[in-house]
């Protein structure tokens, strides 16, 4: 007996003795699940024979196709290779930090609510594109004297094919509301130790990361392929907040800012 598809009018012979009325088949050419009508009922007529059987089906919706997934997986690959753009994070209840899953409203753009920096000139763009961020790490250090210190650190990778320098990276924290508590902006080239991040003082830790012989070792000569080193700080407003500093911060984001050229750098 021949059998058409309600939905896309595919056409197909089956033995009589599985054409009953009521009996559920699955089309295979769009899968959609449908009962036979009982015999006389109207058809509608369609232009070609399919050749692949139906199959017998008892469920109703047809069978989810792995699209979306795919989809995601190569919208993010893309996103993430997108190098001196901003990197945005969600930070888990635990401290660690994890990027934004793809429901969340970007995976590594501005969290909606949240205020951009303003827009670089085109130039700014393309002397960033081939610098990238690795081995990002966020976590809280107690500090002595000043609480609950939020760090964020990594390395800034040189992928073009000369020489770079003076490269600056950005950072922001975010409130639950996706509201800013804070931006700063640090030149990349020194790292303190745990133990300097748990005695030295506020001021003293600012002048260490923008010490200018540690920039000038590490940050005015970076090479093809290397990597140079950055840290930035957040402190609380004192140490009796420090507490309710760290529970505020919800969500951080980090991006390049900044570069030039090893040749052009002089008298830093």
């Amino acid at each position: 007996m021949e059998v058409r598809c309600p939905h896309c009018d595919s056409r197909f012979n089956l033995p009589d003795s599985v054409v009953k009325p009521g009996a559920k088949l699955r089309c295979s050419v769009c899968q959609s699940v449908f009962s036979l009508p009982a015999p006389g009922a109207a058809r509608r007529p369609a232009p070609t024979m399919a050749t692949a059987p139906f199959s017998m089906d008892e469920e109703e919706e047809p069978p989810r196709r792995g699209i979306l997934l795919p989809a995601l997986l190569a919208s993010l690959a893309l996103l993430l290779a997108v190098s001196g753009g901003a990197w945005w994070f969600f930070l888990r209840d635990d401290g660690a930090a994890e990027a934004p899953q793809p429901s969340a409203p970007a995976v590594a753009s501005a969290p909606e609510a949240a205020p951009e920096p303003p827009a670089a000139p085109p130039q700014v763009g393309d002397k960033l594109r081939l610098l990238s961020m690795r081995k990002v790490h966020q976590y809280y250090v107690e500090n002595e004297t000043v609480g609950k210190v939020f760090v964020i650190d990594g390395v800034v990778v040189n992928g073009f094919d000369t020489p770079k320098a003076l490269i600056a990276v950005e950072a922001a924290i975010y409130d639950k509301d996706k509201k800013p508590l804070a931006v700063k902006r640090q030149m990349a080239g020194t790292q303190l130790s745990l133990f300097q991040l748990q005695v030295v003082r506020e001021k003293d830790m600012e002048a260490f990361l923008t010490n200018k012989v540690d920039i000038v070792t590490a940050n005015t000569n970076v090479q093809p392929g290397a990597e140079v080193p950055f840290m930035i700080l957040f402190y609380p407003p004192s140490k009796e907040q420090s507490q309710a500093f760290a529970d505020a911060i919800k969500e951080f984001g980090l991006r390049i800012v900044d570069v030039q050229e090893a040749s052009a750098v002089t008298g830093f």
